[in-house]
């Protein structure tokens, strides 16, 4: 009796998969999958497909997944029928895919496919879309990511859609909160397609202020200033306003600054522009006013929102970029062009430089100093560890 149920349930179970193999066949654009939650067996197929969105009730997915990847073993284990099945791919693929969509951290089925592709079994594009329709169900799936920039690798830069790409990243994150491997999928795609980040400065602004306590979005956002900052970029049109970062230059020094070369004066005095380059210089600014942008940002946030620690958090690391930039240029440290330390030794080391600094030398940076100590011990112990800042405690809360 129990060999004629389990007879039964693998009949039913191949019928499923051979309807969701049918949808493929006819269907090529399937954007999307979802598990339904179904309790019972109604007598009837369980796999839903409307207008290129394809159901699978999950009644029956243990089942399906576990007859699935039974097979899916069976034909690796024997080597015979493992070079049979890549040579007639049909078979195999119909237990990849149900086996990937309900479940697809399994790195082994990942690389079936791999070999597929490999063999010309399977065409680029339909893998594609197949990656982008496992993350329409588990959109924080490394092993999707992976398998798309592994696909990519085939390709020329100049053929691959990087807007597209930026989209299915977006639609990811947006749907599920700290996706680090949608993130870094993001970074992977900004390094390979620069092209792409003056949208990626306006985008990513977009997204911080849509998940206001996601700071995924924020970390991102700090990269792409920094990523702007090493590669000497600017917008041309912003140096001619400039305007964040003169609100923040009379925030900290009541100083009313007009024109790039006066705050070059103030946040740089004495700076050897021939040295250092006028690209660098214009980056140094336009970097630094999206830095000050940022502050200012949060600021707005916390005012509308009330205290969230990305606020605070973010707010941190644009002063930090602002700060490190400056004194890395004042001290003539690789002329401006700075790169994060590597490693523990190399950041407090890093860390002790910034100690050793003469801030009190500088107006702008002296201004700075005074004012960041009024918000309080907390933020006075992280201006010291981060920036270098050593306060006498001694001193009044109010002293300026």
């Amino acid at each position: 009796m129990d060999n004629d149920t389990d007879n039964e349930q693998e009949v039913l179970c191949e019928k499923i998969i051979n309807d969701l193999h049918a949808v493929f066949i006819k269907d090529s654009a399937v954007s999307s999958f979802e598990i339904i939650p179904t309790m019972l067996n109604r007598n009837k197929s369980p796999v839903i497909h409307v207008e290129h969105n394809l159901g699978l009730e999950s009644w029956c997915a243990k089942h399906v997944y576990d007859h699935a990847h039974n097979m899916l073993m069976n034909i690796k284990k024997s080597a015979q029928q493992h070079q049979r099945y890549l040579q007639e791919n049909d078979v195999l693929l119909k237990y990849l895919n149900v086996a990937l969509l309900i479940n697809p951290d399994v790195t082994t089925f990942w690389h079936l496919r791999r070999q597929l592709v490999q063999k010309t079994r399977l065409k680029m594009n339909r893998e594609l879309k197949f990656s982008v329709l496992v993350l329409s169900k588990k959109p924080k799936s490394s092993e999707a990511f992976a398998y798309r920039r592994w696909l990519f690798s085939f390709q020329s830069v100049e053929s691959i859609d990087w807007h597209l790409e930026i989209g299915i990243c977006e639609r990811c994150a947006d749907r599920s909160a700290s996706n680090y491997h949608a993130w870094s999928h993001r970074q992977w795609i900004l390094q390979n397609a620069p092209s792409l980040l003056s949208s990626e400065i306006i985008r990513s602004e977009k997204f911080m202020r849509k998940h206001i306590s996601d700071y995924s979005s924020y970390h991102y956002r700090q990269l792409v200033i920094l990523y702007a900052y090493r590669n000497c970029y600017y917008d041309t049109n912003d140096l001619y306003h400039l305007s964040d970062l003169k609100e923040l230059l009379a925030y900290y020094l009541v100083a009313d600054v007009h024109t790039p070369s006066e705050i070059l004066q103030v946040m740089l005095p004495g700076i050897d522009n021939t040295a250092v380059g006028e690209e660098r210089l214009n980056s140094f600014l336009y970097c630094c006013n999206l830095a000050a942008h940022d502050m200012r940002l949060c600021d707005d946030q916390k005012n509308m929102y009330g205290e969230r620690e990305s606020f605070e958090l973010h707010r941190r690391v644009c002063l930090k970029f602002i700060i490190e930039q400056d004194v890395c240029l004042l001290s003539g440290h690789l002329q401006g062009k700075y790169s994060p330390p590597t490693s523990p030794k190399r950041q407090e080391q890093f860390n002790q430089e910034f100690r050793q600094f003469s801030y009190d030398a500088y107006e702008f940076l002296a201004a700075v100093k005074r004012s960041e100590r009024l918000l309080g011990a907390k933020h006075r112990k992280w201006c010291s560890l981060f920036l270098g800042f050593q306060y006498n405690e001694d001193e009044p809360e109010e002293s300026f």
